[in-house]
């Protein structure tokens, strides 16, 4: 349970250009970002069907961005036989906790496609942060490292960008390394 349920609408680029880009290692980046869009198909467009979620490091109630929003969806969307896609684009890859919480929320809604792409491997040396990700890729979970496409995509929609033009910077400095990486742990 993760008493912080209201996703954001979007961060500001400062945030974005800090949290998100492909880091090998990103040190100083403690909070991680979860961007998301949830369709139907029977979708009408509002508010809840995308936003941002922010881990919260409260030492009394901390809570991964990731559980904010299995959280937040469980509440939003009840019915489990409904065809749902999400997209979720991740400053840090899931932990190997979040891992298994999402691999069960994917067994509660079973018609429930989820997409991740990651900006970052949240301790990719680590094999149970492996174990976490080759689970969820074995749950059927989409697994991929945000490439220039998912960083424009989400400066577009969740970033207060104030009509600026997105510009990648440095966003992809270490994207070869991480996408081979995250193949390597998926084989």
């Amino acid at each position: 349970y993760c008493p912080w349920r209201n996703p954001m609408h979007r961060i500001d680029p400062k945030t974005f250009h800090f949290q998100f880009p492909n880091l090998r290692y990103a040190s100083g980046r403690k909070l991680c970002y979860l961007c998301f869009q949830v369709e139907r198909d029977y979708f009408y467009y509002n508010d809840s069907d995308w936003g941002v979620f922010r881990n919260k490091v409260h030492p009394w109630a901390p809570c991964h961005a990731e559980q904010c929003f299995l959280s937040w969806f469980r509440d939003q969307y009840p019915y489990r036989d409904e065809d749902y896609n999400v997209t979720w684009f991740l400053s840090w890859s899931p932990c190997p906790t979040c891992a298994e919480e999402v691999v069960e929320f994917l067994e509660e809604y079973r018609n429930l496609t989820l997409s991740i792409f990651t900006s970052r491997l949240y301790y990719f040396w680590h094999p149970s942060y492996q174990e976490g990700l080759c689970k969820l890729w074995d749950a059927g979970v989409q697994l991929d490292i945000m490439s220039c496409d998912e960083f424009e995509y989400c400066w577009d929609n969740f970033v207060y960008h104030k009509r600026k033009r997105f510009q990648r910077w440095n966003l992809l400095k270490d994207y070869d390394f991480l996408a081979a990486k995250l193949q390597e742990i998926l084989r």
